[in-house]
């Protein structure tokens, strides 16, 4: 493996709270080299009645950190013997047994006459957190039919309400709530939110766009994060001027203690100017449309309104926008955000800091798969680099790791050495231990042999540089069908994914499917010569 080292030194000035200090970022490119494939044991997971296929398309959602339970969302209405009650509900599938339960339920149990796209499950899946439109989840709920975050217990059979507020006098319906992320016990879930009742006394941000006839939604959303045990609410998104983000903040992840909160946000208040590395030109282009597409009242001649980053997107990456922007809200003349500054959140000391850096220790917009490790010490984020895309377009992501306490950075999708990548690759998944990280890509160069056209889902062993295809046919060969949303369990045992390959699952041979189903690979140890330890530079 070859590595590339370099420093970069930027002092930052103490302000707003935070510590003089020199922050030296160090480059690690790693290059990724040919290995024998992993074990082949893939099933799947979206699976019908009686062993049936599914009668529709299906989405990756998750994994639990112990590897038992799988988590996805689907059109389906042949998982489960209870009827559907909406188009789109959200499933548990016991890896061990084989069992789907339906988890987007009221708390009597019935099923939801209102969407699920966003779901979370806690580290042994008892909790699920889950957004919801539906009239019906809980009693007494101030907006009927306004989406919200809600939690259910697998074990109690409970529903209750996550997004909800003391005294609840935001009533407007569009306000949305949505996108949670919950901690390993379950006690803390952070989440989006356009509301402004959630945080007693907070002043509300100076833009102040409520909806209208011409414009039935907000940009005004904001990271959130609830404490079960104790029922409050803080802002995550907080300004340095004391005030919500400026721009849309979204995409949470929370560590597993609860402590870190990781986020992408088109906010410019978050972090005091001084503090602020220096943008890539990527970054600086995707800040210029992103401030112009959200934030109407902006006097910016419209000639002169930049569209948003041409970049090769994951599939999905835009379920991260609201669904009122992703379905075409948006104002008809400015383009939908494409990238973001990821930054991270202290819950401790409630200090934020800008965590998408380059190797050259400039600011990059990351694409809106970012997320962070399970111990909150890791980045994980894609960026933008030149030259086109197996689609054509402008820009291609690619992979980085940051160790948030050193500030070494690690390149991970680049390419074989002496090829260049240009699919982009995104949505990492990261082991406990920080060393293995799955991931999507539609690069051609990321492994030898005969490629694969599309997406596909590969791992990489960051000590190492490894890299390995990991949806593959029993025989070894790749899928026959495209794969994407890799999520990986604590330990690397099992990973979830999702594909349209028919010949993944040992004795079958089908061709690949126009929409997605579900599957889980489960394998009894990393690879050769893991140690299983802890991470070793903790």
């Amino acid at each position: 493996m070859s590595r590339t080292t370099r420093t970069t030194r930027d002092r930052w000035p103490a302000a707003g709270g935070s510590v003089l200090a020199a922050v030296a970022v160090l480059a690690v490119t790693a290059a990724p080299v040919q290995a024998a494939p992993l074990p082949r044991d893939t099933v799947r997971v979206s699976t019908g009645l009686n062993g049936a296929l599914p009668d529709n398309q299906s989405w990756s959602k998750g994994v639990s950190a112990d590897g038992h339970y799988a988590l996805f969302t689907s059109w389906a209405t042949n998982l489960v013997s209870q009827p559907a009650g909406s188009a789109r509900d959200a499933y548990v599938r016991d890896l061990r047994t084989g069992r789907t339960e339906r988890v987007n339920l009221a708390d009597d149990g019935s099923a939801l006459n209102g969407f699920t796209d966003y779901v979370a499950i806690n580290a042994d899946g008892r909790y699920v957190a889950f957004e919801s439109d539906a009239e019906n989840v809980v009693p007494g709920l101030p907006v009927p039919g306004r989406t919200e975050v809600y939690l259910r217990d697998r074990r109690t059979g409970r529903t209750e309400l996550v997004s909800g507020a003391p005294a609840a006098t935001d009533g407007d319906r569009f306000h949305a709530s949505y996108a949670p992320s919950i901690s390993a016990n379950g006690r803390y879930v952070a989440f989006v939110s356009a509301r402004t009742d959630l945080v007693p006394g907070l002043v509300p941000g100076p833009r102040g766009d409520g909806p209208s006839l011409a414009r039935p939604y907000t940009w005004d959303y904001n990271i959130y994060l609830t404490d079960r045990w104790t029922g409050k609410t803080r802002l995550v998104s907080l300004g340095v001027d004391g005030k919500p983000g400026d721009s849309m903040s979204l995409n949470p992840t929370i560590s597993a203690d609860g402590r870190t909160i990781g986020f992408t946000s088109f906010a410019d208040n978050l972090v005091p100017a001084e503090q602020t590395p220096a943008l890539t030109a990527p970054a600086a282009e995707a800040a210029a449309s992103a401030r112009a597409a959200t934030n109407p009242a902006a006097t910016i001649p419209a000639a002169t309104i930049p569209a948003a980053i041409d970049v090769e997107q994951a599939p999905g990456a835009d379920l991260a926008l609201p669904r009122a922007v992703r379905e075409g809200a948006a104002q008809a003349n400015l383009s939908r955000p494409t990238t973001g500054t990821y930054y991270t959140y202290d819950v401790e000391s409630g200090r934020i800091s800008a965590a998408s850096l380059d190797l050259d220790g400039k600011l990059g917009a990351a694409g809106f798969d970012a997320t962070i490790s399970p111990d909150g010490r890791r980045a994980v984020y894609a960026l933008p680099e030149p030259g086109g895309s197996t689609n054509g377009h402008r820009y291609h992501l690619v992979l980085y790791v940051r160790d948030l306490r050193k500030g070494t950075v690690t390149k991970v999708s680049g390419g074989l050495p002496g090829t260049t990548s240009v699919g982009t690759s995104d949505h990492g998944s990261i082991t406990a231990d920080n060393r293995w990280i799955y991931f999507s890509s539609a690069a051609d160069n990321l492994v030898a042999g005969p490629q694969h056209p599309g997406w596909d889902v590969y791992r990489q062993d960051l000590r190492t540089g490894r890299t390995e295809r990991v949806a593959t046919a029993p025989d070894g060969s790749s899928g026959n069908g495209s794969s994407i949303d890799p999520s990986v369990d604590a330990r690397g045992h099992a990973v979830v994914f999702g594909s349209t390959s028919g010949n993944l699952v040992a004795g079958t041979t089908g061709p690949a499917s126009e929409g997605y189903q579900v599957f889980a690979r489960t394998d009894g140890h990393h690879g050769d010569g893991d140690d299983q330890g802890q991470d070793e530079d903790r």
